[in-house]
């Protein structure tokens, strides 16, 4: 099974987080990282730009300067990991959360969408 772990978040908050603590999450997301891919269980992880680079194209193609979710946080990171049930997904997205100190999403990758 496939799970989608999504941190959302904006940049604006990171820049007002005290470097000390920014530090600290990056040193633990590199703990948290290295143990996943240690445990054959992260499949890949990305770092998405800032959310004021983002844009939102509409089905008849029109653009405009947003994130999706513009009500609430955008995007700020995924993690996708491999794990042999829900309760592994939801106990190493609880890590995370801990670690950096905000709510982590959990979505199930779909068997049939998974390509290699």
């Amino acid at each position: 099974m496939r799970y989608m772990l999504l941190l959302h978040g904006r940049e604006e908050d990171v820049h007002a987080t005290p470097p000390e603590r920014v530090e600290e999450v990056a040193a633990f997301l590199a703990r948290f990282e290295d143990e996943l891919t240690s445990g054959s269980e992260l499949d890949w992880t990305e770092v998405l730009a800032s959310e004021v680079n983002a844009v939102v194209v509409e089905p008849g193609g029109a653009a405009r300067e947003a994130w999706l979710n513009a009500g609430g946080l955008p995007l700020e990171r995924v993690w996708v990991v491999r794990v042999s049930d829900p309760e592994r997904a939801h106990e190493i997205a609880a890590a995370l959360a801990a670690g950096v100190g905000a709510p982590v999403e959990v979505r199930e990758c779909l068997p049939s969408a998974q390509r290699p």
